[in-house]
């Protein structure tokens, strides 16, 4: 009896060490043998069940992600980083929804769409930052928690797709609102914007929990197979429920392609709108009585308004818009500066989340051997959090009459109640104009 568990020992070990002297294509070659594949899956499920034992001991298989592999100084200075993106935008959020909701003439169409962006961005930092930590300093080894895989990453996607899709539909608004003042605008109601919220949210979370359900708790075997393992012995990760093999290339181009395609070309075509209103805005020469609507432009683009004979010139008469559609030039560069910080936030920290995943798609085993490529998960996150951070800014607190409300109610929140009680009248009523 010992001598066949002798034997059986050198065999293992014999097949151990060829595959921990092999590169990942020849161990890809020894798994042609069938039992080679058998030996390195039943290997897998053992070391997973007792990686509190083998991670003493060098193996030629690797831990559910290589963040092990991490210095702990690395990741005491990530994790202060996590936490100080993570505090700073949960109260930055939280206190652009209480801003609108307190604020009655806050509360108009755009800031609605502000409103249900500062709610995602607020619930994927309170979910996202505690899963990173958790996977940073486990190794990436997820907890012992039924259901933890699917739940955490369903919750992570729905509100990820959730803000791109209000960052989108905030775009759409501007763009009707700027370039299509009388045609469209009329479309977008109280009733409408409030379906179209409520139906970006029912959408992101359809089509998360259909992403999010493809993930599980998995281990990589020597041969490199990724097998599904119990609660507690492994990472979370994508497993798939189709052949199909282009599921990160596709959610590449619907989750960031796309959307900045649209993003692009609304703010080409509201930047070209705004152009050619500040061109129109020269020498009016008034018709009747100052109170009058109609105007006279001595000079005007071909087909800009019908013709009248005055005098024997030819002068071109369209109706005066209102004082607040005309745009000044100072509004124009308000309107130029956000819509040129939305663009570089969207690449900046949303592009290499996506580069990352196809990083370790495509080169994952070189990816292993590189401590900056290990850092990459951690930081490609990190850059989703520092966006929902920056959105409170970008989107709010560019407005001087919001930073007026905001500070309003820091007073009332941090200052000295004086007359015992305060009411909703102390807050400014102003409506936010960009």
């Amino acid at each position: 009896m010992s001598t066949n568990i002798s034997d059986k020992s050198g065999i293992t070990s014999s097949i151990l060490d060829t595959f921990a002297n092999a590169s990942p294509e020849e161990r890809r070659g020894h798994c042609t043998n069938e039992l080679m594949a058998l030996f390195a899956h039943d290997f897998a499920e053992m070391q997973w069940r007792c990686a509190g034992y083998f991670r003493n001991f060098a193996t030629p298989t690797a831990l559910p992600t290589t963040s092990w592999h991490v210095d702990n100084a690395d990741k005491l200075l990530m994790s202060s980083i996590f936490l100080i993106v993570g505090i700073v935008g949960f109260l930055g959020n939280l206190m652009t929804v209480a801003v609108i909701y307190r604020t009655p003439r806050l509360q108009s169409y755009t800031n609605y769409f502000l409103a249900s962006l500062a709610m995602s961005d607020m619930l994927l930092i309170m979910v996202g930052v505690p899963f990173d930590l958790i996977s940073l300093w486990r190794d990436n080894l997820a907890p012992a928690i039924y259901g933890y895989c699917e739940t955490t990453s369903t919750a992570i996607s729905w509100f990820t797709f959730a803000s791109i899709l209000l960052i989108v539909a905030l775009t759409a608004e501007r763009f009707v609102a700027i370039c299509y003042p009388f045609s469209l605008k009329s479309y977008f109601t109280k009733k409408t914007v409030g379906w179209v919220v409520s139906g970006i949210w029912i959408l992101s979370f359809c089509s998360s929990l259909y992403i999010g359900l493809q993930f599980t708790q998995v281990a990589t075997d020597l041969c490199g197979n990724v097998l599904p393992v119990g609660v507690g012995h492994g990472s979370c990760n994508f497993v798939g429920w189709s052949d199909f093999d282009y599921a990160f290339e596709f959610m590449l181009c619907l989750t960031f392609i796309s959307p900045l395609l649209f993003i692009i070309y609304c703010y080409f075509r509201i930047l070209n709108t705004l152009n050619a209103v500040s061109l129109n805005q020269t020498l009016h020469m008034p018709l009747g009585n100052q109170s009058s609507d109609s105007s006279v432009i001595a000079k005007s683009p071909r087909g800009s308004g019908p013709a009248k004979e005055f005098g024997g010139h030819r002068l071109h008469v369209h109706q005066r818009l209102s004082g607040g559609t005309l745009m000044s030039k100072k509004a124009q560069k308000v309107v130029i500066k956000m819509l040129v910080t939305v663009s570089i936030v969207f690449f900046a920290c949303y592009l290499p989340y996506h580069v990352e995943r196809l990083i370790v798609r495509y080169y994952g085993e070189s990816c292993k051997q590189s401590s900056l490529c290990l850092l990459l998960y951690p930081i490609t996150g990190l850059l989703q959090y520092v966006s929902a951070t920056l959105n409170p800014i970008i989107y709010n607190l560019m407005s001087v009459k919001f930073r007026t409300a905001f500070r309003a109610l820091l007073r009332r929140i941090f200052a000295p109640m004086r007359s015992g009680h305060t009411t909703a009248t102390d807050m400014p009523t102003t409506p936010l104009q960009l």
